[in-house]
């Protein structure tokens, strides 16, 4: 309420700009004021990035093709709508340690940008993730919540809480891109994939976000499970004047998946083949390497694509069913073990300390952010494993930083490298218990 008062004394004053509602005009725009400032004199300051890369050659590809299908596809952004809506509480202590509770996905990445922003050291600062209800993507960052409960607990000396309403979290959003893509697809007289080439433009909104990544991933996760002899991506992230996209659940690849996944209906229809069957012609396979270098180990696509056709009853219904009704088939693919550290360096980039207990009792301390994916029940499952110690003698204590190893990453590639870190240190130091394993 005191609060609310204080905002109705203030009087602002503000100067009218342009606004760029649509990616396109953000992108053509010549001459600023832009959204943001160029980094380069002379530059566009509405464009975020610019990612172009080809690999293998395309244009020779594509006219080397027996059939070449054209399309314009167009994604609308979505957010993530967690049942939770991000909230956070501040303290400042009489020692001036400030501990701030937030519904996070990356307690240590807000640790170390609540020290940086609020100039405090960072062994003054503790950051606590309780259970969080639900995330996919949308609490992959700092928020302004974090900071201002921390900053104004700092003031007050008093504890501070702030709870968005659905209507902020739509405001605060970082959910899916919009994209504009324009792909030609070419296959031989076989059905099989001769080239590929995209164009894509991302809607930003008004923020960097995970952006950067984004476009990177709009093109370079389109590569299986399909063998791609050539390949090629433009890709645009524009800044525009709406709430800032970021990371949601696979970001960057599920866009590109539709439109592309529509190419492949396009030119079965056109060579005649059912599309299962162009799919299953342009298995990339087990062990190899996609034309970008990503690696691929075991491969089970043609076992799903067989597993699908069957249970969907397939081959009866695919255009066999009343007007308006119909069965789709789609592949996909995504990656894992994308190693970004939160502190670059030389160190170890995801660890788990145990503490075993005179009672036989295990902790388990870990900097993994439990979000629903079950990170902390599977650390619990390899100790229990490994040490033979019964599950309900486990605790797995997570995501405070002033008693858990930073994550190595800032999605759940991370958490399986902590869970070979958990099942070394358990196979390797641990006393033998009685009745059970070493």
């Amino acid at each position: 309420d005191t609060a609310n008062r204080a905002l109705e004394l203030i009087e602002v004053k503000y100067e009218e700009l342009p606004a760029y509602l649509t990616p396109q005009e953000a992108a053509e725009a010549t001459e600023g004021p832009y959204i943001h400032e160029p980094r380069k004199p002379g530059h566009n300051g509405n464009i975020t990035k610019i990612v172009k890369l080809d690999f293998g050659d395309v244009d020779g590809g594509l006219e080397a093709a027996d059939l070449v299908v054209e399309g314009e596809y167009f994604f609308e952004g979505t957010t993530h709508v967690p049942i939770e809506p991000h909230c956070a509480i501040g303290h400042m202590d009489k020692n001036g340690k400030l501990t701030v509770w937030s519904a996070t996905q990356v307690p240590h990445y807000l640790h170390r940008e609540l020290a940086r922003v609020l100039e405090i050291d960072p062994a003054q600062v503790r950051v606590i993730q309780p259970p969080v209800g639900g995330a996919f993507g949308g609490k992959s960052e700092p928020f302004d919540l974090e900071f201002c409960v921390g900053k104004l607990a700092m003031i007050t000396g008093r504890p501070v809480k702030i709870l968005y309403t659905r209507e902020e979290v739509f405001y605060a959003h970082r959910g899916r891109h919009p994209f504009f893509m324009k792909y030609r697809t070419g296959v031989d007289t076989e059905g099989k994939l001769t080239a590929v080439d995209a164009e894509i433009l991302l809607d930003g909104g008004a923020y960097a976000s995970f952006g950067l990544v984004t476009t990177y991933y709009a093109g370079q996760l389109l590569t299986a499970p399909y063998q791609m002899p050539a390949y090629r991506f433009h890709s645009t992230r524009a800044y525009t004047n709406k709430p800032a996209c970021g990371p949601k659940r696979g970001h960057g690849s599920v866009q590109p998946r539709f439109a592309f996944e529509v190419q492949l209906d396009k030119l079965a229809e056109r060579a005649g083949l059912d599309p299962f069957e162009i799919r299953r012609r342009n298995f990339i396979g087990a062990h190899t390497r996609t034309v970008n270098e990503l690696r691929i180990t075991s491969n089970g696509f043609l076992e799903c694509l067989e597993a699908v056709e069957r249970a969907s009853d397939w081959k009866v219904k695919f255009r066999q069913l009343p007007v308006g009704q119909g069965v789709g088939v789609a592949g996909s693919t995504y990656i894992s073990g994308t190693n970004y550290p939160i502190y670059p360096n030389e160190m170890p980039q995801s660890g788990i300390q145990l503490q075993v207990d005179r009672s036989g009792r295990v902790s388990i301390f870990s900097g993994g952010s439990e979000i629903g994916q079950g990170v902390n029940s599977t650390l619990a499952y390899i100790v229990s494993e490994e040490l033979g110690v019964p599950l309900e003698h486990i605790r797995v204590l997570a995501a405070d930083t002033d008693f858990t190893h930073r994550p190595g990453r800032l999605l759940l590639p991370g958490h399986i490298h902590a869970g070979e870190r958990v099942s070394g240190c358990s196979s390797e130091d641990a006393p033998r218990r009685p009745g059970g394993r070493r």
